[in-house]
C-alpha cells in the first residue's frame, strides 16, 4: 500500500496543510464545514490525475510564496508560483508528473469548469454529416447512467456519443462529447443538467478502462469527486456509490468524494472518513471519524448567500473583479461560475432555483453577455426568472473584434499593444488578419481570438492568463457605473 502525504501552504483560506492518506483499494469521505478547504485539497490532489487542474486555481487565491507538495512513496512533485503562475520541475507537457495516475477529477459545480466544448457544439450538431460522425452509445453507458439517475436500465436508450477522438479532435473538442436523441434532434450532455453531464463524463471514463479494455496495472485508478451531491439527488448518489461498491470487487480503484451527503457518509466505514477542521487557516484532520458524529457537525446554516452564474470566465474575471475592488460584497459569501453560453446559464440557473439546490436563504442570479439582451429576455420569461442582467460588454471575442477591427479604437490598440504584444506587434498581427480574413467571413471574432492567443503562446502568455490581464483593462477602459448600480441591487 502506498501512502499519499500532500503538503499545502498559503492557498485561499489554508495557510498549512498536512495530510496523510491512503492510496488503498476502497472508498473514502473527505468531510467538514462549508469553507474549511475540502474543494482546494481535492483541487490539490487533482494534480495527480489532471496537472492540467492548477489552472482552476484563481489569481486571488494564492501567492508567490504559495506551494503544493504531493508525495508517494520517495518521489516528491513540488509546486510552485512562478511569474504568477502554477509551475513544476515535472513534466507537465505531456499530462505527466513524477506521481501521476490513471483517474478522474470532477469538481464542485461552484469551482469546476466542464464548460469549454459547449461553445463547439451548435456548430457541430449543425455539421451536414453530423449523422456520419457519431454512434450509439456502449450499453454500459446507456444501463449505468439509466440505472443511477432513474433506477432502470433503458432511460437513456436513445444516447449517442462522436464516433472516435479523432473525430472529436478535429472539430476541436477536448473530450468525445454524447448526444441526447429527442425526437428527430440531438441534444448535446452540456445543455443536459448538470448531474446527467458529470455522470456521462465520468462513466465513459469507466467504461474505456475498465469495460472495453481490461485495465491491469498494479497502481489503483484515482477517482476525487467534488461535492457529488450538488448536482445529484441522494437516490441517484446512492445509486452512485452503490455502483463503485461493485466495482470494487474487480477493479483496483480508490474514490474519493468531497461531500455533505448522508448517502455516501453513511455507507463509508469510519475508517476512511476524514473530518477536515480549519483552525485559523491551519486544517487539522479527524481519522477514523463516524458517520452520525460527522453528520452532526455539517448540518448547520452555512455556504454561498450568492451564486452569480456568468458565461465564461471572461466574464466570471470581469464580475469578480468588480466586486472585490467596488466592495460589493462586505459580509456576504458568493461565488461566481461559469456555466456555458446564455441559455445554458439560464437554464442552470432554473435547475438550481427548482431543485432548492441552495437551501433557504440563498439567492442565485445570472449575468449574460451584453449581445444576447433579446433572446435571453425572451428566455428568462418562459422560465420565469426574474433575477439576471447583462455586462456592458459583449464576449471576449466580440470585445476585440469590435475594438480592433470593426471600430478600430487606436487608444486601446496601443494599451494592450504595448502590454503583451512584445515579440510581434499588435498592428502587424491585425494586417495579418485582415488580409487572411476578408470582412464578414469571421463575423463573431473566433478567428481573431484564435490568431491572438497564437502568439500570445508564442511569449509565454496562455489564453487563460490573457483573460485574466484582459478583465483589468476593460474594468479600467469601460464605462461600469451603471452595471455596478445593478449589481449592487442585485447582491443587497
Amino acid at each position: 500500500m502506498s501512502d499519499l502525504h500532500l503538503s499545502i501552504k498559503n492557498i485561499k483560506n489554508i495557510q498549512c496543510c498536512d495530510l496523510e492518506f491512503p492510496l488503498e483499494k476502497g472508498l473514502y469521505a473527505i468531510v467538514g464545514e462549508n469553507g474549511c478547504g475540502k474543494s482546494t485539497l481535492m483541487l490539490a490532489m487533482s494534480l495527480l490525475v489532471k496537472p492540467s487542474s492548477r489552472f482552476s486555481f484563481q489569481p486571488h487565491d494564492y501567492s508567490h510564496d504559495s506551494t503544493i507538495d504531493i508525495t508517494v512513496e520517495d518521489k516528491t512533485d513540488h509546486w510552485f508560483v512562478k511569474d504568477g503562475v502554477w509551475s513544476t520541475s515535472a513534466d507537465c507537457i505531456s499530462n505527466h508528473t513524477q506521481n501521476y495516475y490513471h483517474g478522474f477529477y470532477e469538481g464542485s459545480i461552484f469551482f469546476g469548469s466542464r464548460f469549454y466544448d459547449y461553445n463547439l457544439v451548435s456548430d457541430f450538431l449543425q455539421n451536414t454529416n453530423f449523422g456520419s460522425l457519431i454512434r450509439e452509445a456502449d450499453p454500459f453507458v446507456i444501463e449505468t447512467l439509466s440505472y443511477i439517475l432513474h433506477g432502470d436500465k433503458k432511460h437513456y436508450n436513445q444516447l449517442y456519443k462522436v464516433k472516435s477522438k479523432q473525430i472529436a479532435s478535429s472539430h476541436g473538442f477536448r473530450g468525445i462529447p454524447y448526444f441526447l436523441k429527442s425526437g428527430t434532434q440531438y441534444i448535446s450532455q452540456y445543455s443536459m443538467s448538470s448531474g446527467e453531464s458529470m455522470l456521462i463524463s465520468l462513466i465513459d471514463f469507466i467504461n474505456n478502462l475498465t469495460e472495453r479494455n481490461r485495465y491491469t496495472s498494479s497502481q489503483p485508478l484515482l477517482f476525487l469527486i467534488d461535492e457529488a451531491e450538488l448536482a445529484l439527488h441522494p437516490a441517484a448518489i446512492d445509486r452512485l456509490v452503490a455502483m463503485f461498491s461493485d466495482m470494487l470487487k474487480r477493479v483496483n480503484m480508490v474514490v474519493v468524494f468531497s461531500t455533505h451527503s448522508t448517502e455516501i457518509i453513511n455507507r463509508i466505514s469510519p475508517r476512511n472518513i476524514y473530518m477536515l477542521e480549519n483552525c485559523n487557516g491551519t486544517i487539522n484532520s479527524l481519522n477514523p471519524c463516524y458517520p452520525n458524529y460527522a453528520i452532526r457537525n455539517l448540518y448547520v446554516p452555512n455556504g454561498y448567500d450568492f451564486i452569480i452564474l456568468v458565461e465564461d470566465e471572461l466574464a466570471k474575471a470581469v464580475v469578480e473583479r468588480l466586486i472585490r475592488t467596488k466592495n460589493l460584497c462586505a459580509s456576504r459569501l458568493w461565488h461566481v461560475v461559469p456555466s456555458g453560453d446564455w441559455a445554458q446559464t439560464l437554464k442552470l440557473q432554473n435547475d438550481i432555483q427548482r431543485s432548492g439546490l441552495l437551501g433557504i436563504g440563498k439567492r442565485v442570479f445570472s449575468i449574460l453577455d451584453g449581445d444576447v439582451q433579446e433572446k435571453g429576455d425572451e428566455k428568462a420569461s418562459e422560465l420565469q426568472l426574474s433575477l439576471y442582467t447583462y455586462l456592458p460588454i459583449k464576449s471576449v471575442e466580440k470585445y476585440l473584434y469590435k475594438k480592433l477591427i470593426t471600430d478600430s479604437d487606436p487608444t486601446f490598440i496601443k494599451l494592450i499593444g504595448d502590454k503583451y504584444f512584445t515579440l510581434r506587434s499588435l498592428p502587424d498581427i491585425i494586417e495579418d488578419y485582415n488580409l487572411n480574413y476578408p470582412s464578414g467571413s469571421d463575423k463573431n471574432g473566433k478567428k481573431l481570438y484564435k490568431m491572438i492567443c497564437s502568439n500570445l503562446n508564442n511569449v509565454g502568455i496562455s489564453s487563460e492568463r490573457f483573460i485574466q490581464y484582459l478583465c483589468e483593462d476593460i474594468c479600467d477602459y469601460e464605462d461600469f457605473s451603471r452595471f455596478i448600480s445593478t449589481l449592487t441591487h442585485m447582491l443587497s
